[in-house]
């Protein structure tokens, strides 16, 4: 598998800002692992749609 950084990139920085708003503006608020959780998940889906669409759709992923 390889890994194609130019989009992790942006997955992780659309990642940090969904975290960050959902940390800020969440009521009740959530606790700190599952916005972890959220934020890792994000990473991972965003990635691979990013890879997907634009890259080269091999991820190696089922």
């Amino acid at each position: 598998m390889q890994i194609e950084s130019m989009y992790l990139i942006i997955a992780i920085i659309v990642s940090l800002v969904v975290g960050i708003m959902l940390y800020l503006w969440q009521r009740p608020r959530l606790s700190i692992p599952y916005i972890l959780v959220a934020v890792g998940g994000a990473i991972l889906s965003l990635y691979y749609i990013l890879n997907v669409l634009f890259g080269s759709g091999r991820t190696g992923w089922p």
